[in-house]
């Protein structure tokens, strides 16, 4: 018996409701089970219940075994002082309290239909990630469509909120957020992380300076990072670069505050997505949009924004991949269709969102999945689970609501919080004593 299964049963009152009585046989009552609480604490606060007719308002908590109170150490934990009901499936530990008066116990055991335990088992304790796949099929697609819109708006509120927290250290300054939040998403998930470190060393406000010279852009960002090998060095560019940090770094005091090459990945990654190209990317384009927020903020379509990241990396980047190394192709390093509608997903909608959200504005939360909607779908290993089994995948809106439901529910086997998953467990269970 799993204790998120109990939190079912308790939350949607499958079990018996009539002639309950606590474990010293005090008629029980339950008139409100409570708010689930998915933070610490107690796991259903504010409940009301009636013990031999006396009210009773406090927080309940569930445990498999009573014992569990106990070896949870919530005995002297201040935050359980107000619980009123312990609900469990095994009776076998008292809860004392400091006034030496025992919490009420509520036994589920031979309150719960057998036949929706067997349901529970069977559906969900298989070993697919997709526990339901089989039995998808029967979910209405009402019921599908309206799991796959909560999921949708649970991973873009998930992402603004993620935003508008990053503006608050930021004591909201919003151009500095979106390139935080840009040159974070120029890692392309591999290396995130160091593109993240190379913002906060070189802020935004720091490459606006010098945005009239472009190269003392490309000296920051590439001195900061790291990648240039000062013992490898061939080529009149990278010797300028290594100088003007040199000069800028001194200024600015960010000497012995450089990255280390080994942040930087470079595993089966396509020259393409070399971190180097990145930062030459990254640097053309805060130093040719003079205003990133304002101009993500006015995205309504994707071709837009193509047009807007249309900016070529200097010159020296169209015959090298890495610095010292020139390749026998001259080539401008434009970033690419796939990885812009990645920074759409990632960046501009989240952004948006977030600003609609902070500014109480519905023109850009609305605009923001407008916007998801007009990009190509996805196609991943993933989304290809999904439309194998039925479920639609026709543009990055069902694209994002289908990775979300399988990474934040499937994957972590929370289908009993799942709309879907609450039918397929529930159906044909109606005979039971159930009520709201």
């Amino acid at each position: 018996m799993q204790e998120n299964f109990l939190h079912f049963i308790w939350k949607f009152k499958y079990f018996q409701q009539t002639s309950l009585s606590t474990q010293r046989q005090e008629t029980l009552t339950i008139k409100s089970t409570g708010l689930h609480n998915h933070n610490a604490g107690p796991d259903f606060l504010n409940a009301s219940i009636a013990i031999n007719d006396i009210d009773w308002y406090g927080h309940i908590e569930i445990h498999k075994n009573a014992s569990d109170w106990k070896k949870h150490k919530h005995d002297n934990n201040p935050a359980y002082k107000n619980v009123i009901l312990h609900v469990v499936w095994t009776y076998d530990y008292d809860i004392v309290r400091e006034d030496d008066t025992i919490v009420p116990t509520l036994l589920l055991t031979p309150l719960v239909d057998h036949k929706l335990i067997e349901k529970f088992d069977h559906l969900f304790l298989e070993g697919n990630t997709i526990k339901c796949q089989q039995l998808l099929v029967d979910v209405p697609r009402i019921k599908r469509v309206s799991m796959l819109d909560r999921v949708l708006f649970e991973r873009v509120e998930r992402k603004a909120s993620d935003i508008l927290s990053l503006l608050k250290n930021l004591d909201r300054n919003w151009e500095e957020c979106t390139y935080q939040i840009l040159t974070e998403y120029f890692g392309f998930k591999v290396n995130n992380d160091a593109f993240k470190r190379l913002s906060t060393l070189i802020p935004l406000r720091l490459l606006k300076l010098h945005a009239h010279i472009p190269f003392q852009n490309e000296a920051l960002l590439f001195g900061a990072s790291g990648l240039i090998d000062q013992n490898t060095i061939t080529d009149e560019y990278t010797q300028k670069l290594v100088r003007e940090f040199k000069f800028l770094s001194h200024k600015y005091n960010l000497k012995g505050k450089e990255m280390s090459k080994v942040e930087w990945n470079y595993l089966r990654l396509r020259p393409a997505n070399f971190p180097s190209i990145r930062i030459a990317q990254l640097a053309a384009i805060v130093t040719n949009i003079p205003h990133l927020c304002s101009s993500f903020l006015h995205i309504n379509s994707p071709d837009i924004f193509y047009r807007l990241m249309k900016i070529p990396t200097s010159s020296y980047w169209h015959s090298h991949y890495l610095f010292n190394k020139e390749s026998t192709k001259v080539i401008p390093k434009y970033i690419g269709k796939a990885s812009l509608q990645s920074l759409l997903i990632n960046v501009i909608i989240p952004l948006q969102f977030a600003y609609g959200l902070d500014k109480e504005l519905e023109s850009y939360t609305e605009k923001a999945i407008s916007l998801l909607d007009q990009i190509p779908k996805e196609n991943n290993k993933i989304t290809r689970q999904w439309t194998a089994l039925g479920l639609k995948n026709n543009s990055s809106l069902d694209s994002q609501a289908l990775l979300e439901l399988y990474n934040n529910y499937c994957s972590k086997s929370r289908c009993l919080e799942c709309g879907m998953g609450h039918h397929l467990l529930t159906k044909k269970n109606e005979h039971m004593n159930i009520s709201s």
